[in-house]
């Protein structure tokens, strides 16, 4: 099974179960969230949305100034993990809500105990896609065996982190082929700019690389097989 299906699954049916918690909420405590949206120029980005939520309820939400800076005081969930969205249209399917960027999404490792979250800048890339196109030959007896990696367009991170890395490559999809299967088209968003990188072995022969750009419009790679 692919297995950013299976995250999205996962996450799903963890949204299920969490949707009948109860949020804990003590002695009305609030925490500030702060922090600037930048693209991956450094350029200012106004109108970002930014929300915070635990079990699946919004506490609090803003939008980035014309300055690209926010700042946000949120009610605080004592018991369970905390969340803070970054150009998330919904928790429910993790969606971007400014389709020209990516997103990110802050987690606490567990209850959140801070009362101060400064996010620091934060920098969300472009987004762009890419094709691939496996055709299988007629009259060839060949069997197909790969991996494709690229990077989400939401990138998750821990709010107990004060980096705020690149999420490369955290998609990953494994697939296989025999001479009897249909062509097959994988189209996918991911950042622009960056590369989707497709391992295959032809036959369980040796692994053999190559890099897809990322562009918009999609760059589309036909792999002959």
């Amino acid at each position: 099974m692919k297995l950013h299906l299976y995250k999205i699954l996962l996450f799903s049916a963890v949204l299920l179960f969490t949707s009948c918690e109860k949020l804990e909420i003590t002695n009305n405590e609030r925490l500030l969230v702060k922090g600037k949206v930048v693209d991956e120029n450094g350029n200012a980005l106004p109108n970002i949305s930014i929300k915070t939520e635990a079990v699946n309820r919004s506490l609090a939400n803003t939008r980035s100034d014309a300055n690209g800076n926010f700042e946000l005081t949120s009610l605080n969930a004592n018991t369970d993990p905390l969340h803070v969205l970054v150009n998330i249209a919904s928790s429910i399917n993790f969606e971007n809500e400014n389709p020209d960027y990516s997103s990110k999404v802050y987690t606490s490792e567990g209850a959140n105990s801070q009362l101060l979250l400064d996010l620091g800048t934060i920098t969300l890339s472009g987004l762009g896609s890419f094709s691939l196109y496996l055709k299988n030959l007629s009259g060839d007896n060949n069997s197909l065996e790969y991996t494709l990696s690229y990077t989400s367009k939401v990138c998750r991170l821990s709010l107990e982190s004060n980096s705020n890395p690149f999420c490369e490559l955290d998609q990953v999809e494994n697939g296989f082929a025999d001479p009897t299967s249909e062509n097959r088209t994988l189209n996918r968003e991911s950042i622009l700019g960056s590369v989707a990188v497709f391992e295959y072995k032809l036959n369980n022969g040796a692994t053999q690389t190559i890099e897809i750009p990322v562009t918009n419009p999609p760059t589309t790679y036909v792999f002959e097989y």
